[in-house]
């Protein structure tokens, strides 16, 4: 009986995974610098992502050194240098607009600008007075409902596993 109960909790156990430990992981945005132009370019130099996203500054083997640093010191990849691979992510309380630049040639124009989406807002986001549902919110959420169903159909058959064993026991005797 012992045995068969550890069974069934291992069981339960290896279906139900990391179902409690999930986390709502954004996109990876990443920005580089124009290697074909003139090299004094952020690329996007304009990004709108959401809350929980990460902006990846990457780039490497550059003619000049570059550093992404934002204006209000939110992020700084540090001195400028011609290898780059720095991450910042942004939380779940800091929607808004980023400007950020690049320091040795901040004066010749190289500015960027990230604008960081509100996703908590009711799963909806406001943008230019034009209310919009988020799509990766409800996908999120979807994505939830389905593995508590799992979850849940799992448990029933484990159940059922349990209680027709028990059957066949008492038949037994």
């Amino acid at each position: 009986m012992l045995k068969r109960l550890v069974v069934l909790l291992v069981f339960a156990v290896t279906m139900s995974g990391d179902i409690g430990l999930l986390q709502d992981e954004g996109e990876v945005h990443t920005v580089t610098v124009d290697g074909f132009g003139t090299n004094i370019r952020f690329v996007p130099d304009t990004l709108t992502i959401n809350e929980g996203d990460t902006v990846r500054f990457l780039w490497s083997g550059q003619l000049l050194p570059h550093n992404a640093i934002e204006v209000n010191e939110l992020f700084n990849s540090g001195d400028a240098m011609r290898n780059v691979d720095y991450t910042y992510t942004f939380n779940y309380t800091q929607s808004g607009v980023y400007e950020f630049y690049c320091e040795p040639h901040r004066d010749l124009g190289m500015l960027g600008q990230i604008t960081v989406n509100d996703v908590q807002l009711n799963n909806t986001t406001v943008e230019t007075g034009i209310e919009t549902k988020n799509d990766d919110v409800l996908n999120q959420n979807d994505s939830k409902i389905s593995t508590n169903l799992l979850l849940a159909a799992g448990v029933c058959v484990i159940g059922l596993i349990y209680f027709r064993t028990r059957i066949d026991d008492i038949a037994k005797i």
